[in-house]
């Protein structure tokens, strides 16, 4: 009898301890996965001479260097959506972006190869800031600003053509992540078409 006893309460113990750990554990944490698109004009301008063009990938600040959005809820504070992430590294995301857009215009043709000789142009750039402005619930805005240097291939130096910081702050109707993606969208569709402008009347 006392055998059986121990016996029930070894079972109620090692249940309990079960039913604890079942108790620890947490649910899945459930994210949102987002990318970036540009969606430029079509262009009618057939003036280009679609020159190689190398785009080193971009760098980032450290401040938003971060897969998860990065909210500015204050003068001094930003914070980490930890629900809402890039689909990529933002930098690559970005860099990806431009340089898809810059190779489907007239001016430019992706390089094919490293070969000092064989490139006409070298893109690199700095995402200086990524953001969503909500520090006012009815005035929320996407913040997105690049600094990027165009060199030139002359007789196989490069030389610095136009090095030029490109800043957007576009309002968005809500600060829901579908909105500030929004927002990032546009700001960086309109700093490429600005991008392209300067080139082309620097190249005029």
């Amino acid at each position: 009898m006392r055998q059986k006893i121990f016996t029930l309460i070894g079972w109620f113990v090692l249940l309990n301890i079960f039913l604890g750990c079942v108790g620890l554990q947490k649910e899945p944490i459930d994210k949102n996965y987002f990318n970036l698109n540009v969606d430029l004009p079509l262009s009618q301008d057939s003036i280009g001479n679609g020159d190689a063009l190398l785009v080193k990938e971009f760098s980032i600040n450290p401040a938003f260097d971060s897969h998860s959005f990065i909210l500015q809820v204050s003068k001094n504070e930003y914070k980490n959506d930890f629900y809402n992430e890039f689909v990529s590294y933002p930098a690559n995301l970005i860099t990806e972006k431009i340089t898809e857009s810059l190779c489907e215009t007239s001016h430019f043709t992706p390089a094919l190869t490293s070969m000092r000789q064989e490139i006409k142009y070298r893109l690199s750039g700095k995402i200086t800031k990524l953001y969503g402005d909500f520090q006012k619930s009815d005035n929320p805005k996407a913040v997105i600003e690049i600094r990027m240097t165009l060199e030139k291939n002359i007789e196989n130096v490069f030389n610095i053509v136009s090095n030029k910081t490109y800043f957007v702050q576009e309002p968005i109707s809500s600060s829901t992540p579908d909105q500030l993606v929004s927002g990032w969208n546009k700001g960086l569709t309109k700093i490429i078409a600005q991008f392209i402008n300067d080139f082309k009347r620097s190249a005029s």
